[in-house]
Parts: structure tokens; sequence; C-alpha cells
């Protein structure tokens, strides 16, 4: 259907272009009437390509041969565990379980990078991103419970309205809803068990992590969040305190009763009323209740009490397992949160039939090896064989075979969550860095430029710049190695030294050809020839780097990061400018290199970045327009708004012409729109505002703007017209500097790292300007003042003041 409708698009386009009055096929007239035409076509094509997603986001007519599903799933929630806890303890039934499962890091994160428990089991409930009320979310209690003299019966009545027809109720349930809509992701709350529901399936619930220390009453059984449905309401399970018994030695003294919860697993696993199909989720609540302890106790006490918690935790899983047809039935084991402020990745592990064991993997991560959680409910359903619901952000998981065997799977596992937290370790430190530097170069660059300086104060200054431009790339090089073993020491000296050596040869081959300017431009080449040729090969440098992303940090994990697509935007158009300068067809050139980098930055097997599609589309042409001398009027304006949208929109179709299992988050949210008009769209835009205006105040890469305005200021500004001075040598200069600061503003207005994007461009920019403004030639001599306050009239007029 799409390649039909991508025909009727080119007939329409080249009927566009061949017909039209007289007035309109005159020479610009003309074309510029067809270029509208095709360009609303391509929209149009996109909203029609929309239509024809089904609501499972496949495309219309695809189909794929799957085995028979399994019988019944279970899940396994362990709250807290890591694959470290795998290697550093022994742990027999948990283990053979996942040595023939198919294993990621779990990313444990909804709207916050870290989950609370509430939040983590209504991200499972929703397959979307979620928030709990840690004060109240816990309360999930039986229809005969008493509460402040109420029945939870006629407290959720009260509460809701709804007369509830399940065994249990969660009766914070309106306060939860409340707090979701305000949230920017549209998770519909209970759509994992509604689903199951309506297709005659069942959905239960096992655990409680209830414990105090206190007289009052803590209700700790977030886990009914997991299979609550869309009105509160859960319809089986058990969660009251006849799981526990007393045991003054567990954390608050209480402890699961083994036998109770594998009675009741049983009576749930082969209950008639599942129609042989459905889900039960269990609760390993001795974990929950041990991470609750931990700020009472020191921490080689809490060593004890979670080595306890693991070995009875898998005494359990063992007796469950036990039940357990593996032959026609799937367990899922995952760790859906953490302690509070930690942010290790976490296990997750799928065993099913006919599966062979390896990685998993999923569109939203879009990497062997990870997982996040809103992937875990579209896996439950996956497996169970029911459609995915359209709101469910999340995707189901897909197992990539791997020939390891167990430890040396738990040992990458265990490298990538390590590598992911050395790089939130190095991403402000490494910031602090560049940016501090920066402000030395350019302070120095306006102190040479306003007193005069020898060439050889200006060559220190100019090499310090390059080192600066330099440390970019370096630290996307240094994921070569295994940083995360070798520390932070080798980190350091491989981008301090690195930078140093690419721009001391550098300078040295500039040098010795005469051409100074060769040092810049070698090192701009070197930094977007890193970033893009990494994206095109897998973006393996930018996994963990520190402007890279990672899964404890980012909801991305592949394509082109913000950090990334700032340096690539500045890089490039700077070079385009050089390039342009040169005249005649070297113009077209320069916009070709553009037009290169938007393919890269855009298509979905590279970059797969929408916000740098709908910054640097308009950037290109305002690029181009002024290259060639043309003022930009109006209709420019809208052409490129046009254009940006006909970028946008094939790029996605792009991507939605991909299998579904593979598609990037352009292609999802054509889905989405397809399946439920334009509501998604408006969601995203104010989900990246919010996030923007929060990573804007918090990123130290905001101070990089100051400094780096104030510095072109002063080069526009300062009598002698250093900036005209350079425009002298590079007339195009002008026309670079202006689709940067183009790039520099949409890249941040549209991507939700906000200020950081204008942060990376500016610094890219001011650090080449110093360069630029102290090669020898082009910096004159500072300014003379005479008796009477006039400056003597210089032998050279400044060319082209000003941007």
């Amino acid at each position: 259907m799409i390649q039909a409708v991508g025909a009727v698009f080119l007939r329409f386009a080249r009927a566009a272009l061949r017909h039209g009055s007289p007035q309109q096929r005159e020479p610009g007239v003309g074309r510029m009437i067809a270029l509208r035409r095709i360009a609303l076509l391509g929209l149009a094509a996109v909203v029609a390509c929309g239509g024809f997603v089904g609501a499972d986001g496949a495309v219309a007519g695809a189909s794929s041969d799957k085995p028979e599903p399994p019988a019944r799933l279970l899940l396994l929630s362990v709250p807290g565990l890591t694959w470290t806890d795998l290697q550093e303890h022994d742990l027999p039934a948990i283990e053979s379980l996942l040595a023939d499962a198919a294993l990621a890091d779990l990313a444990p994160r909804g709207v916050d990078a870290t989950s609370t428990p509430g939040a983590a089991y209504l991200t499972i409930s929703a397959g979307s991103r979620a928030i709990g009320e840690p004060l109240v979310d816990g309360q999930q209690l039986a229809l005969a419970d008493q509460s402040a003299g109420s029945t939870a019966r006629d407290i959720f009545h009260r509460r809701t309205g709804t007369e509830p027809d399940g065994e249990y109720v969660s009766l914070a349930w309106p306060t939860l809803e409340r707090l979701n809509k305000s949230q920017p992701y549209d998770a519909v709350l209970g759509l994992l068990a509604t689903t199951l529901e309506d297709k005659g399936l069942g959905a239960e619930g096992i655990g409680n992590a209830d414990g105090t220390d206190t007289m009052t009453p803590s209700f700790e059984r977030q886990v009914g969040l997991a299979v609550v449905d869309e009105v509160g309401v859960i319809p089986a399970g058990e969660f009251d305190s006849d799981l526990l018994v007393d045991d003054p030695a567990a954390p608050f003294g209480k402890r699961l009763d083994a036998d109770q919860v594998v009675d009741r697993f049983k009576d749930a696993w082969e209950a008639p009323d599942h129609h042989q199909r459905g889900l039960v989720v269990v609760e390993a609540s001795d974990l929950a209740r041990t991470m609750r302890y931990r700020d009472r106790v020191d921490s080689t006490r809490y060593a004890q009490l979670w080595s306890d918690a693991l070995r009875s935790t898998d005494e359990l899983i063992a007796d469950l397992l036990a039940e357990v047809d593996t032959s026609r039935d799937a367990v899922l084991l995952a760790a859906p949160y953490n302690l509070p402020g930690d942010r290790d990745l976490t296990v997750v592990g799928l065993r099913a039939p006919h599966q062979e064991s390896g990685y998993l993997r999923s569109a939203s991560t879009q990497r062997s090896g990870f997982l996040t959680l809103v992937d875990i409910a579209p896996t439950i359903l996956d497996q169970l064989d029911v459609s995915r619901p359209a709101k469910m952000e999340g995707r189901p998981a897909e197992v990539v075979p791997s020939g390891s065997d167990l430890p040396a799977r738990v040992d990458r596992l265990v490298t990538l969550n390590a590598a992911s937290r050395f790089r939130e370790r190095m991403l402000f430190p490494t910031t602090l860095a560049v940016v501090l530097l920066l402000a030395v170069v350019c302070g120095l660059a306006a102190v040479l430029i306003a007193r005069g300086s020898s060439e050889r104060a200006r060559g220190v200054v100019r090499l310090l710049a390059l080192i600066d431009l330099a440390a970019l790339p370096m630290s996307y090089l240094a994921r070569m190695f295994p940083l995360e073993e070798r520390g932070a020491g080798f980190y350091w000296a491989f981008v301090v030294l690195g930078a140093i050596v690419a721009a001391v040869a550098a300078t040295g081959v500039a040098n010795r050809l005469g051409k100074t300017r060769m040092a810049v431009i070698a090192v701009l080449i070197l930094m977007l020839g890193v970033l893009l040729g990494d994206v095109m090969t897998g973006s393996r440098l930018s996994l963990s780097a520190a402007f890279g992303y990672s899964p404890t940090g980012n909801s991305r994990l592949y394509g082109i990061s913000n950090y990334s697509f700032g340096q690539v935007a500045a890089a490039s158009c700077l070079l385009a400018a050089m390039v342009a300068a040169k005249g005649g067809r070297y113009r077209l050139a320069a916009v070709g290199l553009l037009t290169g980098v938007l393919v890269v930055i855009g298509a979905p097997l590279w970059g797969s970045d929408v916000g740098g599609i709908l910054a640097f589309t308009p950037t290109i042409l305002v690029f181009a327009l002024l290259v060639w001398e043309r003022q930009i009027r109006l209709r420019h304006v809208v052409v490129a708004l046009v254009t940006t949208g006909v970028a946008v929109g094939a790029f996605g179709l792009l991507d939605l012409a991909r299998p579904a299992e593979e598609r990037g988050h352009l292609g999802r949210l054509f889905e989405r729109v397809g399946n439920e008009g334009l509501e998604p769209l408006t969601s995203i835009m104010r989900r990246k505002l919010l996030a923007n205006i929060g990573v804007s105040t918090t990123s130290f890469w905001v101070a990089a703007i100051p400094i780096a305005v104030a510095f072109l200021v002063f080069l526009w500004r300062y009598p002698s017209h250093p900036l005209g001075w350079v425009r002298a040598q590079i007339p195009t200069l002008r026309a670079g500097l202006i689709a940067v600061a183009i790039a520099a503003m949409l890249g941040s207005m549209v991507n939700d790292s906000g200020a950081i994007v204008g942060g990376v461009t500016l610094m890219v920019v001011a650090a080449s300007l110093v360069f630029l403004t102290l090669e020898p030639g082009i910096a004159p001599p500072p300014p003379t003042v005479v008796d009477n306050g006039a400056e003597p009239d210089s032998d050279v007029e400044p060319v082209g003041v000003g941007l």
C-alpha cells in the first residue's frame, strides 16, 4: 500500500512540474508553485500512509509465521536484582532458569530516571511511562478489608463511583489517574489487564511487601498495580498479610511464607477460568522489603540482609518453577525497580517454548542486550499472542540468538551496565573541562586582539582552541577501549593527549603546507568524520560515550544524540562556508555536503533524529540562499517550512516501511498518528517542551552560550572589526554563521535536550572563530587612541563588517 501511495504521489508530482498557466511556467515562478504542490502532496502521502497502519502497529497486509504461543506466562518480579548479584551470589534456581533464556539489561525507568515501586508496576500495567505516589500507591486491599471504619469496597465506590467486581481494589486510583493525566505520556493505567480480559485471559498478582517500624499501618502492595484494570479493580490475586510470617531477624520483622505463596500460585496457575492461558505475577516481596530497610542499617548489615533475601527468593523461585511446564509455558523474570537513587540497570530474562537462548532487544532500544520497562507489557502480550494496543508506548522484546553460555552473557551485561554508569560519571566533568577551556581561549583571544601580540602568543591560543575542539571527537574515540575497566585516569589521558596530538599534528601539517587554516579544517573534519562514521556503522562509539547516550540516562539508545547533533551541525556549516568561499561549483558542493549530512541525520538506519531533521532542513535552505546572495523573503520561509515537513514525511515513510520490530521513534510516531490521530504528536511536543525546560536549567553546557555569544559580540563590535577581517578572507562565512545560529536555535527548541544543543553548537563556532581571528595576516593591529580621541586612518579598510 505504501508503494501504491508513493506511485500516486510521483504521478501528481510530475504533473505539477509539467502543467500550469503561462505565468506559472515562467522561470522561478513555475518552479516555486511546483515545489509547493510536491510538498503538499508529500504531506498528504504521509497522512494517507498513516491510515494504513493497523492497530497493532504493523502495516496492513503484513504477516509473520509464529510458533504456537505459550499456554500461560509467569512474571517473576525480583526488585533490585542486578547481573552483578548473579555473579556474587549462588542462586541455582535463577541461574537454571536464565541459562536457557534470552537476557538483557533492563532500564527500570518510567517518567523519572529511576522508578518507585508504584511507578514501576503502573508502567508495566500501561505499557507506557507512568508515575506513582509512594504515600498511597501501595493500598491494594481486599473488598472486605476495613480502613477508617469502612470497607475497601465502600471507600472505592465513594471515591470512584464504580461498584467493584473483582477481589481487590486500588484505593488510590483517582489520585494515580490524576497524577498521570498531568504527565505528557498518555499512559492508560491498567491497559495490560484490560487487554488480556478482553481476550478472555486472566491476570492475577501475588505478593505483599508490607512492613513498618511505626505504629501506623503500612501497605506496600504495589505489585497489585501490575494487574489492575482500567477502573482500578484487581480481578484476582493475593496481597493480604496471610502471605507473611513473623521473623524477628528479617527486615521489619516480616518475611514471605513461601508455602502460602506457592499454594496460592498453584490455585492461580491451574484455575479453570483462565481459559487455558493467562498471566500470573509473583513478586519476591522479601527483596522489596529489604530495599526499604536499607536506610535503617549500616552497609555491612544490609549486605547480609540482602544476601539472605536473595537466598530465600531463589528457593521460592525453585518451588514456583516446579509447577511450570516449560514445554508450553513462558517465564519472564524482571527487576522492575531498584534502590532509590540507584541507577544500575537490572535483570530481565525471558524463557519460552521454542525459543533460543541469547539476548533481548526491542524496537524501543534497537540494541541487543537492552530493554526498557515500557517493553514488559508488550512482551507479555506478544508471548500470549495478543495484539499490542496502539496506546502502549513500548514494543515487544525480540530474541537475538547467541552461542555464549550464561556466565559469558552475564559478564557482557555487567560490562554494559558498568560502561553506562561510567558515562554518567564522566558527563559533567568532561562538559566542565570543555566549557572552561572555551572561556579561557575566548578570553585570551579577546586580550590578544585588543592589545596586540606576537605570532607565538597567537599560535599558543590557536592551539588551545584546536585542543578544545578535538577533545569532543576524542571523547567518542575513547569508547574503543573498556573505560569502565581502565578507569577515569585512562579516559582523561586518552582524551587530553589525543586532543593535543590531533591539534599539534593538524597545526604542523598546515604550517608545512603554508596554509594555516587547514588546521582548523582538519579538526572539524575529524569531528564530523568520527560522528557520521560512527552513526553509519551502528553508533558503537556513541553508546556510553560522555556526549553520546546511555540506558541509565537516556530513553533512546540509537542514532545521533543531541550532543552529537550540535557538533555535526556546527562543523558541517563551518566547513560548507569554507568550501563555498571558493565560488562557482564549490557553492553547489557546499550545499551537497550539508544535504549529505541531513541524509545521515535523518535516515532510519543511521541518525534517526527527528529533531535534527526539523532543525537542519531549514538550515540548509537558508545557507543556500545566502551563499547565492538572495534576500530571504516570506515565500522562502514558507518553502522552508513545507520542505521540512516533506523531509520529515519522507524519512518517516522510510521508517514506516521497515518491519515493525525495527522501526525507530519516527516510524512509531507515524503508527500512533495513523491509529490515534494527532494526540500522540501533541503529547510528544508537550513532553519535549517540559524536558527542554528542565534540562536547559540544569546542564553546564548552558554556560557555553553566554561565553560564545559574548565573544561573537566582541568580534563584531570591537573597533578593529576582527570578524570583518575574517569575512574578507572567507566571504561566505556569514552564510555559515547564520546557518549555525538557525541550527542551534531550532535544535534547542525541538529537541528534549534544550539549550544543550545550542551550547554545544556555539562552543564549536566560538572555538573555531578564536582560531580564525588569530590567523597570521587576519587580526589587524589594535586601534591607537590619539590626543583628540579620534583613530588614525588605516591603510586597509576592513571588509564586510558585522554578520
